[in-house]
C-alpha cells in the first residue's frame, strides 16, 4: 500500500478529487471523463480507505490539510484545483482553508453548509450510534482504542459485489436513477484499513461550519436539496443555505435536485463546473 494512492485521467491544469467516505477515487470518474479534455484529474483514495496508507492519528483539520499538501509536493503540481465530495469534501475545505494559495477554486459536493450530526446513524449506519461512545474512550485512552477497533473490523477478505436488491434500494434512497456508471463505483467499494478510523473521527470532530466562514478561496457548493426524499433533511438544508448566504463569503451555492450524491445526478451542471474552474476562457479572455 502506498501513501498515496491515484488514478490520473485527461490533461491540463491539475484538479484534485476527493471522494466520499466507503468511495475509492473512482466516484469521481465521470467528472474527470466528462473534464478529459482541460484538466488533469486526480482521482485519490483517502487515507486509510482503498488503497492510501491510513494515519496513526485522530486527524485534526490541519493535519487533514496537510495530507492533501503532501500529495500536491509530491507531484509537484504548485496550486490546484478541488473537487471534493463529503467526506472528502471536508478534506479538501480544511485543505482550502489552510492552504489557500495553494488552491486556485474549489468544488463541494454536498458538503460544507450543514454540520456532521452527532449521532451520525444515517452517515455511518448502525457503527453511527456507538460514535460518540467511541469518541468518548478515544479522549480517555488514545490511540489504543482506535487499533483494538481495527483488530476486530478490517479484513483482508476481497470485497463483494453489490447485490440487485441493495443497488436498487441505494438508488431509491438517493434520488438517482439506476446507472452502470454508478453500480461500477458501488461494485468496488474503498476498503477500510488500517488508520481508516482515525480519518472518521478526525472527520466527526472537524467543526465544519468555522472552516466555511474562514474560506478565501472562490467556491462552488452543489447541494442535495432532498425534496420528495426526506422532508427533516430537506428544511435543515433549507435552513442551513439561507444561513450560509447570509454571510459575505466567497461562495456561490447551486441547489441540485434529489440527495446527497449530487454529482451522479443526470442533470448535474458539468458545464458550469468547467466555466468556474476556467474564468479566462468563460470570459473570452
Amino acid at each position: 500500500m502506498s501513501r498515496y494512492y491515484a488514478e490520473v485521467i485527461g490533461s491540463g491544469t491539475p484538479v484534485l478529487y476527493l471522494p466520499a467516505g466507503g468511495f475509492t477515487g473512482e466516484e469521481g470518474r465521470s467528472l474527470a471523463e466528462a473534464l478529459y479534455d482541460d484538466f488533469e484529474v486526480h482521482l485519490l483514495d483517502l487515507p486509510g480507505f482503498g488503497r492510501s496508507e491510513g494515519v496513526n492519528q485522530v486527524m485534526t483539520s490541519k493535519q487533514l490539510a496537510d495530507w492533501v499538501n503532501g500529495y500536491v509536493e509530491t507531484q509537484r503540481l504548485r496550486s490546484v484545483h478541488v473537487i471534493a465530495h463529503s467526506l472528502g469534501g471536508a478534506v479538501g475545505l480544511a485543505f482550502a482553508t489552510h492552504y489557500p494559495e495553494q488552491v486556485e477554486r474549489l468544488v463541494l459536493l454536498d458538503q460544507g453548509h450543514k454540520a456532521f450530526p452527532r449521532v451520525p446513524l444515517k452517515e455511518y449506519g448502525v457503527f453511527g450510534l456507538t460514535v460518540p461512545l467511541l469518541s468518548g474512550l478515544y479522549r480517555l485512552m488514545g490511540p489504543r482504542i482506535i487499533e483494538r477497533i481495527e483488530r476486530k473490523i478490517v479484513s483482508d477478505e476481497p470485497t463483494q459485489s453489490i447485490s440487485d436488491e441493495r443497488f436498487q434500494t441505494f438508488c431509491a434512497k438517493t434520488g438517482l436513477s439506476e446507472r452502470d456508471e454508478i453500480r461500477r463505483v458501488l461494485d468496488a467499494p474503498a476498503k477500510l484499513g488500517r488508520g481508516g478510523l482515525n480519518l472518521l473521527f478526525g472527520f466527526y470532530h472537524l467543526d465544519v461550519p468555522q472552516l466555511m466562514r474562514t474560506l478565501q478561496v472562490p467556491t462552488l457548493l452543489f447541494y442535495g436539496d432532498f425534496v420528495g426524499l426526506d422532508d427533516k433533511e430537506a428544511r435543515l438544508t433549507r435552513s442551513a443555505i439561507s444561513d450560509l448566504q447570509r454571510q459575505e463569503l466567497p461562495i456561490t451555492c447551486i441547489r441540485v435536485t434529489g440527495g446527497h450524491f449530487v454529482h451522479w445526478n443526470p442533470a448535474f451542471p458539468i458545464e458550469q463546473v468547467r466555466q468556474f474552474l476556467q474564468p479566462e476562457k468563460a470570459s473570452g479572455l
